[in-house]
């Protein structure tokens, strides 16, 4: 008798202890979600890091990038090697320079349900990714998010948070490899000049347009 009423004495406290965390996880959600629907556009420096499903170091790179909702951003890596992805509503383009080569692909298609879209256009948190779970690390509130549709792009989504703000983001693929974004210098809802998102095609570069009908 005694172990029954221990049972379900520890039973009332679990109970009580959800409805306690209850309302505190569905404010971290509303708090994602306003970020995601609070802006317009975003600008901000760009940190990536790229590992193996070892954790080793595959590549460091820096850029920057620029978005404006709907459905346009341009996102530049500078260094170690230069390249630019553009999308302008319609197409995005892939333009590696120092390869001399752009690539050309639909942008539905090419970018679906992944992370940028959602940076892109905010509202398809609820509608693409379960929120799994939110934990405090390294000075950040970290949103665990799983696409609920498995393309095979990607598995996990975690989303770092402070002062209200998205600050790093990772992406794990199906292959285990972790890419790590760091946000720097992010400025939200300023005006950018429409030509940002049109690309021109420089003279002399190879061309594969995914988009052409065959």
């Amino acid at each position: 008798m005694m172990l029954v009423a221990i049972v379900n004495r520890l039973r009332q406290i679990l109970i009580f202890a959800l409805l306690l965390s209850a309302p505190l996880v569905q404010a971290q959600d509303d708090e994602l979600t306003r970020f995601f629907v609070s802006f317009t556009t975003l600008k901000a420096d760009l940190e990536q890091t790229t590992y193996d499903q070892n954790g080793r170091l595959l590549q460091e790179q820096t850029g920057s990038v620029v978005i404006q909702r709907p459905g346009r951003f341009l996102w530049v890596y500078q260094s170690p090697y230069e390249q630019q992805i553009v999308a302008d509503g319609d197409k995005v383009w892939l333009y590696d320079i120092d390869l001399e080569q752009v690539t050309v692909k639909a942008q539905d298609s090419a970018l679906g349900s992944t992370p940028v879209s959602l940076l892109m256009n905010g509202d398809g948190l609820a509608e693409h990714f379960d929120v799994e779970f939110a934990m405090e690390r390294g000075g950040l509130t970290w949103y665990s998010l799983a696409p609920k549709q498995k393309d095979g792009s990607f598995e996990r989504l975690s989303l770092g948070f402070g002062d209200g703000q998205l600050r790093s983001m990772e992406v794990q693929d199906s292959f285990g490899q972790l890419s790590e974004f760091i946000f720097n210098n992010m400025r939200l809802d300023e005006k950018i000049d429409p030509a940002t998102f049109k690309f021109e095609l420089p003279d002399g570069v190879d061309v594969m347009d995914e988009t052409a009908v065959q």
